[in-house]
């Protein structure tokens, strides 16, 4: 019989062994919860797209120096009268290629190659000796601002604009798809804290419960007073209020919780991680911020963006002075490839070279536009110096609340501690009918705010924890 009944012992050990490994198997771990929030809420995957819609539209700036192909061709016709008439109507085609490029420091070239046709249906031939021929003309086209936008200064302007503006929006919005997980992280802790909460507040009601059994089983064997049973039973009354309270603020975190999974407000989750106490009564305070926060490093853009756009706002308002030319070779036959050897001898080339000038007359408006921009970039920058400053005061604020947090949690470890074990001592005197009722129901309320006072402090330390992550320095997105 002994041995059947250790091996019954045996195999209820082996059951709940299982039963905890199965139920530590499926816990929703943090990394899992946070995997979630970013597959299935629609908030975190719209700024995170964006960001890195932003990142790859920042590209779009390459493209301004870039050399650019083009091609065109039309065939068509024109048959307005001429004085004297030369044709009933001439039927063109034209074809061109070539490539052009900007180049960073202000020369705008263009390298062509035209092959067009002309034929004069109905030629009169007193006018017209050749009805049908083409042209065949390779040729170069430069031009170089002097004056506004002189040596590549408007084209530099707006490929820094291109990216500026792009790369603070990427870094706006990575912000906020850093700050989202920093409070789902927050919800996921304050959620597991929470069952903390509500159990430790059903002990308490059980522990209340017990002592009102005790004292009203002395009442009725007429050992004990009506006021110790009035008194426990109103400690009932009120650790079944603090435990209501309690459910409540725990089902308002499984809706806070639920809502970063775009879940149902109201729908159950599996079990949390449980709050490690002793780590976070160790944890260490970084002393050196690691890093900028994104909407930090979006203010640095947007400073950028902003002399960008002004020194765009001064070019365009300068008086402009280009200097340009072009040169071609030019061969005609009324045979197709004999026109492009033609376009071969010098003999036939074209050349000239010129300047246009521009200047605005309103100086005053001209005047203004000029200061208006110089106004922006400095409000940018003030923006940019007082973004840094709050953030380094952010910093140091949250850092001293983290370490006044950790100190917190560990005397109010010892508190609870001691409440506990001077609560232990005087149920045991109270039994023994050496202390009052009173006086252990007054233990027990200790015990309990002590308690409750921990895991608060410990949920407040989880959600600091979150907001250090958002000044980690990542590589990524550039600066």
């Amino acid at each position: 019989m002994k041995s059947k009944s250790v091996l019954n012992t045996s195999k209820l050990v082996l059951a709940l062994g299982i039963s905890l490994v199965s139920a530590n198997t499926f816990a929703l771990t943090l990394n899992e919860y946070l995997d979630k929030v970013k597959s299935d809420s629609s908030s975190y995957k719209g700024t995170s797209e964006q960001s890195e819609g932003a990142a790859l539209k920042s590209r779009e700036a390459d493209l301004i120096f870039t050399p650019q192909f083009f091609a065109e061709a039309n065939v068509g016709h024109d048959g307005k009268p001429t004085v004297p008439k030369t044709a009933d109507r001439i039927d063109t085609e034209a074809y061109s290629l070539g490539i052009s490029q900007q180049f960073d420091f202000g020369l705008q070239s263009k390298l062509s190659y035209s092959l067009d046709r002309t034929r004069f249906v109905g030629a009169n031939t007193l006018f017209i000796t050749t009805p049908d021929y083409w042209d065949a003309t390779p040729k170069i086209e430069l031009t170089m601002p002097l004056w506004g936008g002189g040596f590549g200064r408007t084209a530099q302007a707006n490929e820094q604009l291109t990216r500026e503006q792009n790369i603070a929006d990427q870094f706006s919005n990575k912000a906020q798809s850093a700050g989202f997980l920093a409070e789902a992280e927050a919800a996921y802790w304050k959620l597991s804290a929470w069952s903390d909460v509500v159990r430790i507040q059903e002990t308490a009601l059980q522990s209340a419960q017990n002592i009102l059994d005790y004292v009203s089983k002395k009442k009725k064997m007429n050992l004990g007073e009506d006021a110790d049973v009035v008194q426990a039973r109103a400690l009932v009354e009120s650790r079944n209020l603090e435990l209501q309270v309690a459910r409540n603020e725990q089902r308002e975190a499984l809706r806070s919780f639920n809502k970063y999974i775009n879940r149902n407000a109201e729908d159950p989750v599996s079990d949390l991680e449980p709050v490690n106490y002793a780590t976070l009564e160790n944890i260490v305070v970084p002393e050196k911020r690691p890093g900028d926060r994104y909407d930090v490093r979006a203010t640095e853009a947007q400073v950028a963006t902003a002399k960008a756009s002004s020194q765009l706002v001064e070019e365009r308002n300068r008086p402009t002075f280009d200097v340009y030319g072009s040169y071609a070779l030019n061969g005609r036959d009324s045979a197709e490839v004999e026109a492009m050897k033609n376009a071969g001898y010098t003999d036939t080339d074209t050349g000239y070279i010129g300047f246009r000038f521009n200047m605005p007359l309103n100086l005053s408006a001209t005047s203004d536009a000029k200061a208006g921009a110089l106004k922006s970039v400095r409000a940018a920058e003030y923006n940019r110096q007082y973004a840094l400053y709050a953030q380094e005061q952010d910093w140091i604020n949250l850092t001293r609340n983290l370490t006044d947090a950790r100190d917190n949690l560990r005397l109010l470890s010892r508190i609870e501690s001691a409440q506990k074990t001077k609560l232990d001592v005087e149920r045991t005197r109270l039994r023994q009918g050496r202390t009052t009722t009173y006086q252990v129901l007054l233990f027990e309320q200790d015990y309990s705010q002590a308690a409750l006072t921990r895991v608060k402090s410990a949920a407040n330390i989880l959600a600091l924890q979150t907001q250090v992550k958002l000044y980690q320095n990542s590589p990524e997105g550039g600066k």
